[in-house]
């Protein structure tokens, strides 16, 4: 199933990277941090810089994957709508042809 807001698609993919970066956690963060220290709190800060870095690249493979799953189904889609048309044009010519022999 798809994820149906932008928050589910980015907890979705920032849950992979750093868990402390999902939105139902973000306010827990200062109870969570309140005893670090700065040099803590720097390497802290540092690693959720490459956490959003890292969710920037596969934010742009989770688009084009959804991207790709789109145009694979409306090609299928419309393949399908074409095999239908056709085999309703053929039983209609079919018809047409029993109409006129039997007639002639």
């Amino acid at each position: 199933m798809l994820p149906s807001s932008g928050q589910e698609v980015y907890d979705m993919i920032m849950r992979e990277i750093e868990p402390d970066l999902v939105t139902d956690q973000i306010e827990l963060m200062g109870e969570k941090y309140k005893d670090e220290t700065p040099e803590q709190k720097k390497a802290r800060g540092e690693r959720y810089q490459k956490a959003f870095a890292e969710y920037d690249v596969r934010y742009a493979q989770y688009l084009t994957e959804q991207q790709t799953m789109v145009h694979s189904f409306k090609r299928n889609l419309i393949a399908s709508v074409e095999r239908n048309s056709s085999d309703d044009d053929q039983a209609k010519i079919d018809s047409l042809e029993s109409a006129f022999s039997t007639t002639a």
